[in-house]
């Protein structure tokens, strides 16, 4: 088993975007205690406290390494705290090795298409002060949206007002890390939905984060009307599977 430092060693180490937005945790920037990366053979595994309101453990590679790898690393871990992650056939492989429980299966959405070219017209960056509305906003469209303005992962709100400067519809750059973006946050005010609000927000924040490099997100697997909006997007979706670490009898 060998430690990877940094975030350019783990993209060395592997392609999967997934672990190189769990990267970020290597890197000073990070708001949490700091992260740690590890491969073995093929497999890598990074280690990223509070990311998107998680202890969340990354892993990808064979499931022959990667059971050897996180065999390695779980007993240092404890139980209870950390929450593994992969791609769904992987994570039940090795589920399945190390008696680990599945806690749930989501999809992981990395864009694969040009970004938009052209700007919404009414979209744009919500000005500093906008928290109070963007949180007003997001408890009544999406109570349990994984991000709100006070996650200190939330780098910058983007947005669309009504004639009457109400704010409508939200989103958000969220929990970035070297060459890849992050979407989330995404709302619309169920009194101004149908009028693809939520679309004209997406494709400005596309279109933003993507001058920054890749762009990821993440989705409910059974949110039809949010992955028929993201693949129009040109987002191609993965299904990925979270695993629990069991207390001790």
């Amino acid at each position: 088993m060998r430690e990877l430092p940094t975030p350019a060693a783990v993209a060395d180490a592997t392609e999967d975007p997934l672990l190189r937005w769990g990267a970020q945790a290597l890197t000073p920037e990070h708001p949490h205690a700091r992260g740690s990366a590890w491969c073995s053979g093929a497999a890598v595994a990074v280690l990223a406290p509070g990311l998107n309101r998680a202890d969340r453990l990354l892993f990808t590679g064979p499931a022959d390494d990667a059971t050897r790898l996180l065999a390695g690393l779980l007993p240092g871990l404890g139980p209870g705290r950390w929450r593994p992650i992969a791609s769904t056939a992987l994570a039940h492989r090795v589920a399945d090795r190390l008696e680990l429980p599945v806690r749930g299966t989501f999809g992981w959405m990395d864009l694969r298409a040009p970004a938009p070219a052209d700007v919404p017209v009414g979209v744009g960056w919500l000005p500093a002060g906008s928290a109070a509305e963007v949180t007003a906003l997001l408890r009544t469209a999406n109570p349990r949206s994984y991000l709100f303005p006070d996650d200190p992962g939330a780098v910058r709100w983007a947005g669309v007002r009504g004639a009457d400067g109400t704010l409508l519809s939200v989103g958000a750059d969220a929990w970035p890390a070297p060459g890849l973006r992050f979407l989330a946050g995404v709302a619309t005010h169920p009194a101004s939905r149908g009028q693809h609000l939520s679309t004209m927000v997406c494709t400005f924040l596309v279109r933003e984060l993507a001058r920054h490099g890749d762009v990821a997100l993440m989705a409910d697997a059974d949110n039809a009307p949010a992955l028929r909006l993201y693949r129009g997007l040109g987002f191609e979706y993965r299904s990925v599977t979270a695993l629990a670490v069991p207390e001790p009898a």
